[in-house]
């Protein structure tokens, strides 16, 4: 058993959520649904949502953020799109190579472009470009504290930037160049960042190392044996989240403070005010002043979103398989009730049940006369007000007998056949009741087809290493299945929990690593169907 709270569908988007932005101030939340549609929406008193616009962008969406009253757009070719909440454009500027992911900070959104620069928009005017002007190599993070932005560049170099001027700049560490992993700031707007050297013989060069600056001052360096993936503010300092599943708070002065284990890589993290939550995998996991509990998703939520003012959380994710429905957004309040469930319980709450309705009274003992309507113009001639005057036509009724059996008498005697055509009619019968008994089940046999169930093949067990980021592509593939007559009617995938990932022959999935297995079943035309099972074992390699 395990603890969970009350969770409820906030949204069912019409395709696959990638993105998700929160407006503290104005409770408005917007999120994409595939590659160019924008849905914006206003929290109501009771944490509900009320759609204020939608917005079709031209282009695949990159990024969203909210600046002002506007609603801040990247894709991956123009450049950024300002947008009110009624979802109307309001304002656009270029970026070249389009907007690969941005943050706003001190008033202004920055952003990073696809070929590397660094730029920067204050809602009024033209875009500036940073990189060029401050002289930075190419861009590839970003973090903020107030006014104050930090970018980390592709030759390693961490600075840090106040009023268009480089105003810190980190050392280098080793001398065959290194490369930032990660960067990240604390409620006090200290520095935090994990980098890796180039070279590949042993020593310090090879370590994952961690580093805490303080006021321009190196506080803190050690070696970690896992990858910071994700991280945000907390109250205590900020909220760490790593490749192997573990979730730690940094504390200002440097400590370490182990907060729970989720078994697999941490996507995204939250803290609020004593909480503190996770996503992992297909789960949330949550701490709090009165435990751990978890939520289940029906997708890898890599969104969320934590309302301060409410402690309303706000999640979505991708399954990332093509082939399956999008999946919902989910909410729940971090200070609302947790109840005990059965693990297999979790899912309850965004599996719509197939429940078919009950046939009502009507359908049930509805007036005969329906009846009528599949009757021939005949047949309803010998129905009066829906009943057959059976006393009246007696004669047709015989009529209607004598066209199927033969004519009949009024005395019901048989008349069109002469005695001795009834004579050979019974040796006949007689002959073929004393035949052979072989021979009359091979009589009787005949013409019966002998139909094999398919033989549902779910493909050979699969050994991959990971990638850098702890996760494998994978590919199942059912396509081996037999079936002598070809009436494969229909497919289905199912992971470990017996959830429906598919009704395709093939299935595309991004695995974490560990041990997986999958069922494939197969039904035909004639409802006879069989299953076979796949293991997939994701391992780690040597750079993941």
């Amino acid at each position: 058993m395990v603890l969970t709270p009350q969770v409820e569908i906030l949204v069912r988007p019409e395709a696959k959520v990638r993105h998700l932005a929160l407006h503290e101030n104005n409770a408005v939340l917007a999120w994409s649904e595939g590659p160019n549609r924008v849905c914006i929406a206003r929290f109501s008193s009771t944490g509900e949502l009320e759609m204020t616009g939608v917005l079709n962008h031209p282009h695949t969406v990159s990024c969203l953020q909210f600046l002002d009253r506007w609603l801040l757009v990247g894709d991956d070719l123009e450049g950024l799109a300002a947008v009110e909440h009624d979802g109307t454009l309001a304002a656009s500027v270029e970026v070249d190579g389009g907007v690969a992911a941005g943050l706003v900070a001190g008033g202004c959104f920055f952003g990073l472009s696809g070929m590397g620069g660094l730029v920067r928009w204050d809602g009024h005017g033209d875009l500036e470009t940073l990189g060029e002007r401050l002289g930075l190599e190419e861009a590839i993070d970003l973090a903020a504290h107030g006014r104050r932005l930090y970018v980390a560049c592709q030759n390693g170099d961490v600075v840090a930037v106040e009023d268009h001027s480089v105003v810190w700049r980190r050392p280098a560490r080793g001398v065959h160049g290194e490369r930032i992993t990660a960067l990240g700031t604390t409620s006090e707007g200290a520095l935090f960042l994990t980098r890796e050297g180039h070279a590949l013989v042993g020593g310090e060069e090879e370590a994952i190392e961690f580093e805490l600056w303080k006021e321009e001052q190196l506080l803190l360096r050690n070696d970690l044996r896992m990858r910071l993936l994700t991280s945000c503010l907390a109250p205590q300092g900020a909220l760490l989240g790593f490749d192997d599943g573990r979730v730690s708070l940094l504390h200002e002065d440097g400590r370490f403070e182990d907060v729970m284990h989720t078994n697999h890589p941490v996507l995204r993290c939250g803290s609020l005010e004593g909480h503190q939550v996770a996503s992992s995998w297909f789960y949330l996991h949550g701490h709090g002043p009165h435990g751990e509990w978890v939520v289940e998703h029906q997708g890898m939520p890599g969104q969320l979103a934590i309302r301060r003012d409410t402690g309303q959380v706000v999640f979505a994710g991708d399954d990332q398989n093509d082939y399956t429905a999008p999946e919902p957004i989910g909410t729940f309040f971090l200070e609302g009730p947790k109840e005990e469930a059965d693990q297999a319980e979790l899912s309850l709450w965004f599996e719509e049940a197939s429940v078919t309705p009950a046939p009502s009274a009507e359908v049930l003992y509805g007036h005969p006369d329906d009846m009528l309507e599949h009757l021939t113009e005949g047949e309803r001639a010998t129905y009066g007000l829906g009943q057959p005057d059976l006393a009246g036509d007696h004669e047709l009724l015989l009529r209607a007998m004598g066209e199927a059996t033969g004519e009949f008498s009024n005395e019901g005697t048989v008349t069109t056949q002469d005695p001795e055509t009834l004579l050979d009619q019974l040796q006949l019968d007689d002959a073929l009741l004393h035949d052979e008994p072989d021979s009359l089940l091979s009589t009787l046999n005949e013409g019966i087809v002998s139909v094999e169930r398919p033989q549902a093949f779910a493909g050979e067990d699969q050994r991959l290493l990971a990638e850098a980021d702890g996760s494998a592509l994978v590919l199942l593939d059912g396509r081996g299945t037999r079936d002598p007559h070809g009436m494969v009617q229909g497919w289905a995938w199912l992971n470990q929990r017996g959830v429906e990932l598919a009704t395709t022959p093939q299935l595309k999935l991004k695995l974490p690593i560990g041990r997986h297995a999958f069922e494939l079943r197969v039904v035909d035309r004639e409802g006879a169907w069989t299953t076979d099972e796949v293991v997939v074992e994701v391992i780690s390699s040597p750079t993941s």
